[in-house]
């Protein structure tokens, strides 16, 4: 998809894009092939040719970062998947749910393959490691929260590319938290952990602390819910999309999430609840 869009480029919205597309003019190649066909004045053929070129080159180099410093929030999943092969899934979790007033304690990471985490005490160091292994991140609601509180604390630049899953789920009709848009979509979780929320990590992480025994097990289990959901959400949203192209893209087969190597304490999961009052 992301050889056919041309709203990266300076100049080129919504509508231009469409009038392209709509000569038959849907790709990269054939612009720069047929310069003339597209419905554009001179000067701008020649601007777009020259932006093209450059796109190709930063495709050919990786460069995730150059098209979404161009595109808007909710086209970033035009990047999916040309650059699927080194996407971070991420969540974290945190002693509140402001980032500046409180502190990382799990932070969760998913390649599609194995999902790993990094806990505040133990391993949060390595995690600035690991994370450059990645050119592309994806998160929900993460743009506002979880990559400005990594930047903070940790003093990682997290300059890569990055997709919120937020915002084009948003331009589809799904909005409000991420376990809410789970469930419109049928994506369930098991037992208990389905009504857990961020305030009850915020408890879970507590009782941690004061020795509970199964706690931090709970924590990791319900971020790492969280981040394994991810890949099947980006493939919605891509999916959907190129449905409404006036071309056809070969979809994308919704992935089957990693096992999660951890359990949970379903007594201190309704303890939780009964603290934030959502007890029975």
């Amino acid at each position: 998809m992301l050889k056919r869009t041309f709203q990266h480029i300076h100049g080129i919205g919504e509508k231009t894009e469409k009038r392209l597309w709509a000569e038959g003019v849907t790709s990269w190649e054939e612009f720069l092939n047929s310069p003339r066909q597209a419905i554009l004045p001179q000067w701008q053929r020649d601007m777009v040719c020259g932006e093209l070129e450059k796109s190709f080159y930063a495709l050919e180099r990786r460069e995730a970062r150059y098209f979404t410093e161009k595109l808007s929030p909710s086209l970033h999943w035009r990047l999916y998947p040309e650059f699927g092969q080194r996407i971070a899934y991420l969540d974290i979790e945190t002693t509140g749910l402001i980032c500046g007033r409180s502190f990382i304690t799990v932070i969760g990471l998913y390649d599609g393959e194995r999902p790993r985490v990094y806990v505040q005490g133990q391993n949060l160091s390595r995690f600035a490691e690991d994370i450059e292994e990645f050119t592309l991140l994806v998160t929900y609601n993460g743009k506002l929260f979880d990559l400005p509180c990594i930047r903070q604390e940790l003093g990682l630049p997290l300059d890569q590319a990055h997709i919120d899953l937020r915002y084009p789920l948003a331009t589809l009709g799904y909005k409000g938290g991420l376990k809410k848009i789970e469930r419109s979509l049928g994506l369930e979780r098991e037992g208990p952990l389905a009504l857990l929320d961020g305030w009850c990590a915020v408890l879970l992480w507590q009782y941690h602390e004061q020795g509970a025994e199964g706690a931090l097990e709970t924590l990791l289990r319900y971020n790492l819910e969280d981040v394994i959901h991810l890949p099947t959400l980006l493939a919605f949203i891509y999916n959907l999309r190129i449905q409404r192209l006036p071309f056809a893209l070969p979809s994308i087969d919704p992935p089957c999430p990693s096992e999660i190597p951890f359990g949970y304490n379903e007594a201190l999961i309704y303890r939780a609840l009964a603290e934030t009052g959502r007890g029975s």
